[in-house]
């Protein structure tokens, strides 16, 4: 791995946000490709940071710090790849559920769709149902993507499918879920149409879906 990749890991580990936007422009210029960037130093980086606070061996102004440095870190990247003139394939309604305030495999996988041009709504964490049914309506997505990492988080997530069928839209919209307590038998049983591991996985499997069967449908 190259060693601009490693010290965008560091930086970004740190919380170094000015140091991981001038080390992006030095890997572009040495011909880092922005996949590459993205996926081999914000995506690794991120990942080990989510281990360890899993771990308990950072808190949460740790990852308040890193999140904002990966904000910068990816805006630079587009500034110079020009990545969010690209055509968007589709809608991604994405959040939280209810009673969960953990977002940092959200935010990675939000920053993987983007890569792959999805135009992703992010209602944030602690999201209820009717916010979900809301903002699907609102912004006609094609898929909502759930994250929860509480034991109880499958339980959150059959509320929101419930909230679609209540409103009788649930055949409009392909649900995904994640999480670490969840796995494909559990994912059936919230009535989600997808389980992936991780965000790389999330975001190719909704891309996939958004080129093959993404036409936007009416809501009622």
């Amino acid at each position: 791995m190259s060693a601009i990749i490693d010290e965008i890991i560091d930086s970004l580990k740190k919380g170094q946000g000015k140091r991981v936007t001038d080390l992006v422009k030095m890997a572009l210029e040495e011909g880092i490709s922005a996949q590459s960037i993205l996926e081999d130093g914000f995506l690794a980086g991120m990942g080990q940071i989510a281990e360890k606070f899993r771990r308990e061996e950072v808190g949460v102004p740790e990852i308040l710090s890193v999140t904002r440095a990966l904000d910068k870190g990816v805006q630079s990247l587009r500034s110079y790849t020009g990545s969010s003139n690209s055509k968007e394939v589709g809608t991604v309604v994405l959040g939280t559920v209810k009673g969960d305030m953990h977002d940092i495999g959200k935010n990675l996988v939000k920053m993987m769709m983007e890569s792959k041009n999805i135009h992703v709504v992010d209602l944030g964490v602690d999201v209820s149902p009717r916010r979900f049914v809301d903002e699907a309506i609102a912004s006609r997505a094609q898929i909502v993507c759930m994250s929860g990492i509480l034991s109880k988080s499958g339980e959150d997530m059959r509320a929101v499918v419930e909230a679609f069928e209540d409103r009788g839209i649930r055949n409009r919209v392909y649900f995904m879920v994640g999480g670490y307590f969840l796995d494909e038998q559990q994912a059936r049983k919230i009535g989600a149409d997808c389980y992936t591991e991780d965000a790389c996985a999330c975001a190719e499997r909704a891309y996939q879906y958004l080129m093959k069967k993404g036409r936007r449908k009416r809501y009622q």
